[in-house]
């Protein structure tokens, strides 16, 4: 009789613990679902705030629309490893589209670009001077700012220091600068691959001179040569003309709303714009030499250090025996 009381018991309890925990359970589920529905309705919002900003770049555009990314190349390097011109030739052509800052086309004429290579030996200066001619749309609907972008990309054998332009960045020489593909500082150029430079110049009195109709641009990008493999002095190394792209925030819209167009390049390589830069590099009929000579200075280098150390070990032991 105690055992079946027992059971009753027991089972009463269960009973009683299954109908209290029914309205937790019920309630944790329609939690989970909740947040369910709430993720996916942050993640929508998100996604349409997106298209949204695209859209109202669009409206910027009377031809197309641009939605970019700080730096233009990163655009190109988050679908590429390496700089191949063709690949970004094509990237320029079908991903940046021109494009106009509000509703007035004011792509500036005949640019000019003049370029030349300043400074000698394996650290120089690649100098760059442009020259734009503004349109009349510009002049008398001009945006409350824009900036020049300037995308070098550098040849074989050739490299910027990325924590150099940092520091040109922070003295206020450039507005923004970075360095894209192989950064390794310490590669020969038979072992590294291409890498390109874009310098972002903000269009203000300090970096132009405005005659009339004219905006002339100035800019000097430091960069160095990488060893080059062994040949007979010199190492011959051909800059190609830069990618120019002008970037406007249009005045009268949204924060951060701004629009890209591809300058002419056309025009702009009519000029001498492809120095060439003779690098030094080893000669191949010195080798045998230059080998014997580092060797024999190694050999001398080791007997000096054995000589001095015997010799410093003999000095201090004199020493200790006389203290003694």
């Amino acid at each position: 009789m105690k055992n079946s009381r027992n059971h009753k018991s027991i089972s009463l309890i269960e009973n009683e613990n299954r109908l209290f925990e029914s309205p937790i359970k019920r309630f944790t589920m329609e939690l989970h679902d909740l947040l369910a529905r709430c993720l996916a309705m942050i993640i929508t919002m998100t996604l349409i705030a997106r298209i949204g900003s695209c859209l109202d770049t669009a409206v910027l555009s009377e031809d197309h629309a641009l939605c970019v990314d700080k730096y233009v190349a990163k655009s190109y390097f988050s679908k590429h490893d390496n700089l191949v011109d063709s690949n970004f030739e094509d990237f320029i052509a079908h991903g940046m589209l021109s494009s106009a800052c509000g509703n007035a086309k004011f792509a500036p004429k005949r640019p000019a670009l003049h370029r030349k290579l300043i400074g000698e030996g394996s650290h120089r200066r690649l100098s760059s001077s442009l020259r734009l001619k503004m349109s009349s749309e510009f002049i008398s609907r001009s945006p409350k700012s824009f900036e020049v972008i300037i995308i070098e990309r550098l040849p074989s054998g050739v490299f910027a220091d990325p924590f150099e332009l940092q520091h040109l960045v922070q003295r206020g020489v450039f507005r923004d600068a970075a360095v894209f593909g192989d950064t390794n500082l310490e590669l020969p150029s038979f072992l590294s691959n291409r890498s390109l430079v874009e310098v972002h110049l903000e269009v203000n009195s300090n970096l132009t001179s405005q005659q009339k109709d004219e905006l002339d641009i100035h800019m000097e990008l430091p960069l160095h040569a990488r060893y080059q493999p062994l040949g007979h002095g010199f190492s011959r190394v051909k800059f190609s003309s830069p990618d120019l792209l002008l970037r406007c925030n249009v005045e009268g819209k949204q924060h951060g709303t701004s629009c890209l167009f591809l300058l002419d390049k056309q025009i702009a390589e009519s000029n001498d714009n492809h120095p060439v830069w003779e690098v030094p590099c080893g000669n191949r009929e010195h080798t045998e030499v230059v080998t014997a000579f580092t060797f024999i200075s190694a050999v001398v280098s080791a007997l000096l250090i054995i000589v001095a150390s015997i010799r410093y070990s003999d000095n201090t032991a004199n020493n200790v025996l006389k203290q003694s």
